[in-house]
């Protein structure tokens, strides 16, 4: 097959414009936030841009993500340094990508590892940046609750070996499953059902 973006080659124009946050967050524990940011937007922001301009969007970018008052403390995460929580870390990581103002913004599993709260304010704020226009998030997740699962647009739904069940709306999935004979109980997490059905576990049976 072939990778495009936009109907366009991938090229390398593209992939400087596409951004990719890891599932394990990779940064330097004895770092500040801000020293963190400012070092990235130093790296990775075009040359034309002044000092003064990278420090002010680095500094944009951590009032974005709610990092204000976390921007002198260290990344933490190693023996005998103590740093941020794992939310934090993870909005360390994803605002690195977010100071190339990607078009394309691509998350591996952000949300494993941490708590059901801290997990609903990450994808809460993957969803203002896409609501904000010009750019698209595709996200990984593995078992999200009822209250991630609505935040989704759309959702592309994978059986345990990797084969497409369903790509849609997240709205529209429970309807299409009741369609084809796998109606759920209104009490039951949506995600729940599309978990059973991509695993083979018919726990509700056709009706």
């Amino acid at each position: 097959g072939k990778s495009t973006y936009n109907g366009q080659p991938f090229t390398g124009a593209v992939k400087r414009r596409t951004g990719f946050v890891t599932q394990h967050d990779v940064l330097y524990p004895h770092l500040t936030v801000a020293e963190t940011l400012w070092y990235t937007a130093l790296l990775r922001l075009p040359r034309a841009l002044g000092a003064s301009e990278k420090r002010a969007q680095a500094e944009e970018v951590m009032l974005e993500l709610g990092l204000g008052k976390v921007a002198h403390s260290m990344i933490g995460g190693v023996r005998g340094v103590r740093g941020l929580s794992g939310g934090e870390r993870k909005r360390v990581s994803i605002g690195l990508e977010m100071l190339v103002d990607p078009s394309l913004l691509l998350l591996d599993a952000p949300t494993s590892g941490l708590d059901s709260t801290t997990a609903a304010r990450i994808v809460g704020t993957l969803r203002r940046m896409a609501a904000g226009g010009g750019r698209t998030v595709v996200v990984t997740i593995h078992q999200p609750s009822s209250r991630l699962y609505h935040m989704f647009d759309k959702v592309l739904l994978l059986s345990s070996d990797g084969c497409p069940i369903y790509y849609g709306l997240a709205a529209d999935a429970l309807s299409y499953f009741a369609s084809v004979g796998f109606a759920s109980p209104l009490s039951l997490d949506p995600a729940d059902l599309m978990l059973d059905l991509a695993n083979g576990a018919y726990a509700i049976g056709p009706h």
